[in-house]
């Protein structure tokens, strides 16, 4: 009986190291969620402030910086009375990142998001929206050391976030909206906290296994 109690004090923890060992690929995989806030060009104060959420998935594939079907979803709102939100198409929901792209007389580093678009609520006239995108820019370049996806840089002196929102009416007749982003923050699940609660989970479906087996072995 001790032997058999020994060998099942040491399985738990051995089992719960490789629980906590094995998730960790899927954990960093997993969608980050971004929220972020700006202001909207040459509009009055009735559209502001703007504000908006999107996701992406690290782990998509792609090649020479061109990541289609990154982004899963976003949402725009201007001024908290119009809304705007993603609708998933092949393709159309992409991430850029560019090294050195050429931008008027120099270049930039750019972490660019594209996605469709659709009205959710307050639809201003006409107009429909069918394109969203966000980038943010490092002039001069410099920024990316790669062009492997990744999440967008850090909002500072030596970056500018602009997004725009493209809609068009019954007759085709294009128009845009487009503004400044002042912040921009990462809400991912910390992958730490995901592989502590499957740990813990683990070490408690295990030890209650274990007592299991013990209580029988009395019988």
């Amino acid at each position: 009986m001790l032997k058999q109690l020994l060998r099942r004090q040491f399985i738990v923890p051995v089992a719960a190291l490789c629980v906590l060992s094995l998730p960790m690929a899927g954990a960093q995989a997993a969608s980050i969620s971004y929220s972020f806030t700006g202001s909207i060009d040459g509009i009055s104060e009735v559209l502001a402030p703007v504000s908006g959420t999107f996701q992406f998935n690290p782990g998509t594939g792609g090649s020479a910086g061109v990541y289609n079907n990154a982004v899963t979803g976003f949402t725009l709102n201007l001024g908290g009375i119009v809304g705007y939100s993603s609708t998933f198409e092949a393709g159309a929901n992409a991430i850029t990142i560019s090294q050195n792209k050429p931008l008027g007389s120099g270049v930039v580093d750019r972490w660019a998001l594209t996605s469709a678009a659709t009205t959710t609520s307050g639809p201003l006239g006409d107009f429909t929206p069918f394109s969203f995108d966000l980038r943010v820019d490092h002039p001069g370049g410099g920024l990316f050391t790669t062009t492997d996806l990744q999440g967008p840089p850090s909002l500072n002196a030596l970056t500018t976030g602009r997004w725009r929102l493209f809609l068009e009416d019954s007759t085709g007749n294009p128009a845009v909206f487009l503004g400044s982003i002042s912040t921009l923050t990462a809400v991912p699940l910390p992958p730490a906290v995901v592989l502590f609660g499957l740990g813990i989970i683990s070490l408690v479906g295990l030890g209650a296994g274990g007592l299991r087996n013990l209580r029988s072995s009395k019988i």
